[in-house]
């Protein structure tokens, strides 16, 4: 069949819709292409029409983009929060246990102040609490998704924890530098040193940053997530 077909344009523009994680968007464009196709072979079986005449039929019984793109971009948006989670629950005490061996082995048996051991303290209790909020918040993804509530709130929640997680992390590290017993050192002495860790804060803060950027309502020719329950993505 020579040039676009209407399986190719309701592909592409479905496409040009959806945000989201890009190997799960590609395997959804890739079935749905298929299923078109499928359909497609059995309209032409059953009825004898052409090849063109059976794809815009296809296309037609599936449902224009603007109707079906919202389920598709809910379920996006439902693995990016999937994954986020995952994350987060994982790095956390893996962050605390670094964190810890490093304080350890750069120890000189200077005592800390009272107040520096409040807030080294409180950071722990805080990477322990968020690690545990977000298994519980991969449970909640899990519950809405199989029932029929929206799991759009939960992906936002997901988001604004994350993003909220990583800002208190990295202000807790700023005040811990800079107060250290063994020397403390000035706000841009604690930047310059942090530097090295940046990049592992920021690919958490973008996580977090693209759960709400994937729930929040987009322009006329984006879609939107819907309010319909979605599957759960596997780990």
């Amino acid at each position: 069949m020579d040039g676009v077909t209407a399986i190719d344009s309701y592909v592409r523009e479905l496409d040009r819709r959806l945000h989201g994680p890009r190997r799960r968007k590609a395997d959804m464009i890739v079935e749905v292409r298929d299923g078109l196709r499928d359909a497609a072979d059995a309209v032409r079986a059953e009825s004898g029409v052409s090849p063109a005449e059976a794809e815009r039929q296809a296309v037609e019984e599936f449902g224009p983009v603007p109707a079906v793109a919202p389920d598709f971009q809910t379920e996006l948006a439902v693995t990016q929060a999937w994954r986020t989670a995952w994350v987060f629950a994982i790095a956390l005490p893996l962050v605390m246990a670094v964190t810890t061996l490093m304080w350890r082995a750069g120890s000189t048996g200077v005592a800390p102040s009272p107040g520096y051991r409040d807030l080294a303290r409180a950071t722990d209790v805080f990477l322990i609490a968020a690690s545990v909020g977000f298994a519980v918040l991969l449970l909640a993804l899990h519950w809405f998704a199989r029932r029929s509530a929206s799991p759009v709130l939960i992906v936002r929640v997901v988001g604004a924890a994350a993003v909220a997680t990583v800002l208190a992390m990295m202000g807790s590290g700023l005040f811990l530098t800079m107060g250290a017993p063994t020397g403390g050192t000035s706000l841009w002495g604690a930047l310059v040193g942090g530097l090295p860790t940046l990049p592992g804060y920021a690919l958490l803060l973008y996580l977090g940053a693209r759960c709400l950027r994937l729930t929040r309502p987009r322009g006329p020719g984006a879609g939107r997530p819907s309010r319909r329950p979605a599957p759960v993505p596997s780990a």
